[in-house]
C-alpha cells in the first residue's frame, strides 16, 4: 500500500465527509448532468459525489488510493464503477468523461502539475472541483491550500478550460472545542497522521492548541469555525 493510501485509509473519514453535503450538491448541481452522461470523480473517498452523480441521471465512475474508503462507497451503491487508482496515473483514455470532478480530493495529491493534467486529458466537457482557501501565514510550496488561489488553478489548468471561481464558506460546528478536537483527530487523515507522528511530549502540546483555536469560535449554541473555499468550475476550451 502506498503513503497516501495508507494515510487516507487511517482514521474515520467518512464521519467528516458526511459534513460536506451542502457542498456536494452544489458541485453536482453547478455540473448537471444529462442522463448518460459519463462522470468520473476523482479521490471519490466514500462516494459522496459519485453517488449523487448516479442518482442525478450520469453514467459515474468513482475513483480514489485508498482501498478502505472505497469499501465503503461500494457498499453504498452498485450504480456506480468503483476504481483503485492514483490521480496523477489515471487509469482511462484520453477524454474519456464528459464531467470530471473532485471535491476536496485531488488538492492532496502530491504531483499538482500532474495531477492536473490527468484532469485535462480525460475530460471531454466539464470539470468540477472545490479546494480550501489557504491560511493566512506562511504554507510550503505544493501544499494543497494552493488550489485555493485562482491565479495558480490557472497556471495548472487555464490552457485547457475557461474556469469560473466563487469564494463560498463552510461551517466546522461542534458543541465544544473539545468535541471538535475528538471528530478530527479521528475523521481527518491528515490531522490524525500528523498527529501520530508526532513525539509522546509533543502531542499533548498540539491538542491544546488546537482546542484554544476552536475557542475563539465559540457561540451561544457551540463552536462554529467558518472556513472559506473556492468553487472551480471548467468547460473545456
Amino acid at each position: 500500500m502506498s503513503s497516501a493510501a495508507e494515510l487516507w485509509s487511517g482514521g474515520e473519514y467518512e464521519l467528516v465527509a458526511e459534513l460536506f453535503a451542502e457542498i456536494h450538491d452544489e458541485l453536482v448541481r453547478r455540473l448537471a448532468p444529462a442522463p448518460g452522461e459519463r462522470w468520473l470523480d476523482v479521490a471519490t473517498g466514500t462516494g459522496e459525489i459519485a453517488v449523487r452523480a448516479a442518482e442525478a441521471g450520469a453514467t459515474v465512475t468513482g475513483l480514489d488510493i485508498a482501498p478502505r474508503l472505497l469499501e465503503q462507497a461500494r457498499a453504498r451503491s452498485s450504480e456506480v464503477e468503483w476504481v483503485e487508482g492514483d490521480a496523477e496515473r489515471l487509469p482511462f483514455d484520453d477524454a474519456a468523461f464528459d464531467i470530471v470532478s473532485s471535491s476536496f480530493g485531488v488538492i492532496f495529491a502530491p504531483g499538482q502539475q500532474t495531477a492536473a493534467a490527468e484532469l485535462a486529458r480525460v475530460c471531454r466537457d466539464r470539470l468540477g472541483l472545490t479546494a480550501w482557501r489557504p491560511k493566512t501565514g506562511p504554507h510550503a510550496e505544493g501544499s494543497p491550500d494552493d488550489w485555493g488561489r485562482e491565479e495558480h488553478v490557472q497556471e495548472l489548468l487555464g490552457d485547457e478550460f475557461e474556469l469560473e471561481f466563487e469564494e463560498q464558506v463552510w461551517l466546522l460546528e461542534g458543541e465544544t472545542p473539545e468535541s471538535l478536537w475528538e471528530l478530527m483527530s479521528v475523521g481527518a487523515p491528515p490531522v490524525k497522521a500528523f498527529y501520530d507522528a508526532l513525539e509522546a511530549g509533543r502531542r499533548e502540546e498540539f491538542r491544546e492548541a488546537m482546542i484554544e483555536h476552536w475557542t475563539q469560535f465559540r457561540t451561544d449554541k457551540g463552536v462554529s469555525e467558518p472556513r472559506r473555499y473556492l468553487v472551480i468550475v471548467g468547460r473545456r476550451r
